[in-house]
């Protein structure tokens, strides 16, 4: 993966998605805590949820697509 740079309103947006999809898929409960669990790096550098490094990949995605004309981003 190339590396990219994000503003400081495409980090937060990024993060800001992120963290509503998790807030969606664990049935909107305020589990902060354990999200923090499994976004701790392991040895390997990755999450200990490895599907966490997806959904920010994908969180980073959406965030930095440039908004249609009239769109809400």
């Amino acid at each position: 993966m190339k590396k990219q740079r994000l503003s400081p309103e495409q980090g937060f947006n990024a993060m800001f998605v992120f963290l509503d999809r998790y807030y969606r898929r664990t049935g909107r409960k305020a589990e902060l805590g354990i999200l923090l669990g499994e976004l701790q790096m392991a040895r390997n550098g990755m999450p200990f949820d490895p599907a966490a490094w997806e959904d920010w990949l994908a969180a980073i995605n959406e965030a930095t697509v440039v908004p249609q004309k009239g769109g809400s981003r």
